[in-house]
Protein backbone atom coordinates (compact mmCIF):
# COMPACT_ATOMS: atom_id res chain seq x y z
CA UNK A 1 0.00 0.00 0.00
CA UNK A 2 1.39 3.55 -0.50
CA UNK A 3 2.09 5.87 1.92
CA UNK A 4 1.94 9.44 2.54
CA UNK A 5 3.60 11.70 5.15
CA UNK A 6 1.94 15.30 6.04
CA UNK A 7 3.06 17.61 7.92
CA UNK A 8 1.13 20.76 8.43
CA UNK A 9 -3.12 19.84 9.72
CA UNK A 10 -4.61 23.18 8.71
CA UNK A 11 -7.32 23.28 5.76
CA UNK A 12 -5.70 22.35 3.33
CA UNK A 13 -3.35 19.80 5.01
CA UNK A 14 -7.12 17.96 5.81
CA UNK A 15 -8.07 18.32 2.38
CA UNK A 16 -5.33 16.56 1.39
CA UNK A 17 -5.03 13.80 4.03
CA UNK A 18 -8.81 13.04 3.35
CA UNK A 19 -8.09 12.52 -0.60
CA UNK A 20 -5.01 10.59 -0.32
CA UNK A 21 -7.54 8.21 2.13
CA UNK A 22 -9.77 7.77 -0.10
CA UNK A 23 -7.55 6.92 -2.92
CA UNK A 24 -6.21 3.94 -1.10
CA UNK A 25 -3.05 5.70 0.93
CA UNK A 26 -1.67 5.55 4.48
CA UNK A 27 -1.35 8.65 5.89
CA UNK A 28 0.53 9.61 9.04
CA UNK A 29 -0.71 13.47 9.82
CA UNK A 30 2.12 15.17 11.78
CA UNK A 31 1.48 18.70 13.82
CA UNK A 32 2.92 20.91 16.59
CA UNK A 33 -0.73 21.63 17.93
CA UNK A 34 -2.61 19.32 19.64
CA UNK A 35 -5.93 19.95 18.93
CA UNK A 36 -5.35 19.91 15.43
CA UNK A 37 -4.24 16.61 15.56
CA UNK A 38 -7.23 15.40 17.62
CA UNK A 39 -9.25 16.91 14.90
CA UNK A 40 -7.52 15.02 12.17
CA UNK A 41 -7.18 11.44 13.72
CA UNK A 42 -10.59 10.27 12.14
CA UNK A 43 -9.30 10.92 9.06
CA UNK A 44 -5.74 9.27 8.69
CA UNK A 45 -4.38 6.35 9.23
CA UNK A 46 -1.96 7.71 12.27
CA UNK A 47 -1.21 10.99 13.65
CA UNK A 48 1.52 12.42 15.85
CA UNK A 49 2.41 15.91 17.88
CA UNK A 50 5.39 16.58 16.71
CA UNK A 51 8.09 19.39 15.52
CA UNK A 52 9.28 18.56 12.11
CA UNK A 53 12.15 21.32 12.45
CA UNK A 54 13.78 18.44 14.53
CA UNK A 55 15.89 16.49 12.95
CA UNK A 56 15.74 13.42 15.10
CA UNK A 57 12.11 13.72 15.36
CA UNK A 58 11.96 12.99 11.38
CA UNK A 59 14.51 10.36 11.27
CA UNK A 60 11.89 8.72 14.13
CA UNK A 61 8.94 8.98 11.55
CA UNK A 62 11.35 7.11 8.43
CA UNK A 63 10.43 9.68 6.12
CA UNK A 64 12.59 7.78 3.43
CA UNK A 65 9.60 5.13 3.28
CA UNK A 66 6.50 6.99 2.59
CA UNK A 67 5.75 7.61 -1.21
CA UNK A 68 5.07 11.04 -0.83
CA UNK A 69 5.47 14.21 1.91
CA UNK A 70 3.52 16.93 1.77
CA UNK A 71 4.24 19.95 3.82
CA UNK A 72 1.25 22.46 3.96
CA UNK A 73 2.82 24.55 6.98
CA UNK A 74 0.97 28.47 5.65
CA UNK A 75 1.25 29.99 9.32
CA UNK A 76 5.50 30.02 9.54
CA UNK A 77 7.02 29.88 6.38
CA UNK A 78 10.49 29.40 7.96
CA UNK A 79 9.58 26.46 9.53
CA UNK A 80 8.10 24.94 6.03
CA UNK A 81 11.14 25.64 4.59
CA UNK A 82 13.35 24.21 7.38
CA UNK A 83 11.22 21.12 7.65
CA UNK A 84 11.41 20.62 3.59
CA UNK A 85 14.83 20.83 3.18
CA UNK A 86 15.65 18.34 6.19
CA UNK A 87 13.23 15.59 4.52
CA UNK A 88 15.41 15.86 1.45
CA UNK A 89 18.46 15.46 3.83
CA UNK A 90 17.34 12.91 5.50
CA UNK A 91 16.36 11.25 2.25
CA UNK A 92 12.63 11.16 1.50
CA UNK A 93 11.60 10.87 -1.95
CA UNK A 94 9.20 13.01 -3.53
CA UNK A 95 8.21 16.29 -1.05
CA UNK A 96 5.70 18.30 -1.86
CA UNK A 97 5.38 22.10 -0.20
CA UNK A 98 2.72 24.39 -0.11
CA UNK A 99 3.59 28.82 -1.34
CA UNK A 100 1.72 31.77 -0.56
CA UNK A 101 3.39 33.68 -3.08
CA UNK A 102 5.73 33.37 -5.81
CA UNK A 103 9.00 34.21 -3.60
CA UNK A 104 7.47 31.61 -1.24
CA UNK A 105 7.50 28.94 -4.56
CA UNK A 106 11.29 29.80 -5.74
CA UNK A 107 12.32 29.20 -2.57
CA UNK A 108 10.60 25.97 -1.75
CA UNK A 109 12.43 24.47 -5.24
CA UNK A 110 15.32 25.65 -3.79
CA UNK A 111 15.18 24.23 -0.54
CA UNK A 112 14.57 20.82 -2.33
CA UNK A 113 10.76 20.58 -2.93
CA UNK A 114 9.82 18.29 -6.02
CA UNK A 115 6.88 20.08 -6.31
CA UNK A 116 4.99 23.21 -4.69
CA UNK A 117 1.08 23.91 -4.12
CA UNK A 118 0.27 27.70 -4.92
CA UNK A 119 -3.26 27.23 -3.84
CA UNK A 120 -3.77 30.93 -5.25
CA UNK A 121 -2.25 30.17 -8.34
CA UNK A 122 -3.83 27.11 -9.00
CA UNK A 123 -7.31 28.41 -7.83
CA UNK A 124 -6.68 31.25 -10.59
CA UNK A 125 -5.76 28.61 -13.16
CA UNK A 126 -8.70 26.68 -12.94
CA UNK A 127 -10.87 29.98 -12.83
CA UNK A 128 -9.44 31.56 -16.28
CA UNK A 129 -9.36 28.40 -17.79
CA UNK A 130 -13.05 27.69 -16.60
CA UNK A 131 -14.45 31.00 -17.31
CA UNK A 132 -11.91 33.29 -18.95
CA UNK A 133 -10.16 31.50 -21.99
CA UNK A 134 -12.77 29.96 -24.41
CA UNK A 135 -11.95 28.65 -27.64
CA UNK A 136 -15.77 30.07 -29.26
Amino acid sequence: MKSCLLIGVNHLGTLIAKKMMESGYEVMAVDNDEERINMIQSYVTDALIGDSTNEEFLKSLGVKEYDLCFVTIASDFQYALMTIFLLKELGAGRVIGRANGEIQEKLLFRSGADEVIYPEKLAAEWAAARYGCTDE
